[in-house]
């Protein structure tokens, strides 16, 4: 398994994240929730992730959320590897309260295993 998270995976098209949010589905687990849209044809999983402004105002915090995300997904991504099947994801930190990475490790598995269900 690659543990690698190269550009070509990151969610990053206006396009891809318009569809996203006009169709696709939601899952949440606290403090994170997950919108994502299943493609039934073989291609590259793609991810996106978001700190809102209107809760941290510091760019600092949002930076250091976003990080943690994208370590958590990037460590655990085997999770959603199918033959036939690809996602288009996008992790959403919806709490105000700034958490460890083993709290955001934990919700970020939990929505990954609920996705692929």
């Amino acid at each position: 398994m690659n543990y690698k998270f190269p550009k070509s995976e990151k969610l990053r098209l206006k396009r891809h994240i318009e569809r996203l949010f006009k169709s696709g589905k939601t899952t949440k687990n606290s403090p994170l929730s997950l919108k994502y849209l299943k493609f039934e044809e073989s291609g590259t999983n793609l991810c996106g992730v978001s700190v809102p402004k209107r809760k941290f105002k510091k760019a600092v915090d949002r930076n250091r959320i976003k990080r943690q995300m994208r370590e958590a997904y990037r460590l655990h991504k085997h999770l959603i590897v199918k033959d036939k099947t690809h996602f288009h994801m996008m992790f959403v930190y919806s709490t105000s309260e700034k958490l460890t990475y083993q709290e955001v490790e934990k919700a970020l598995i939990t929505l990954l295993k609920e996705m692929t269900r």
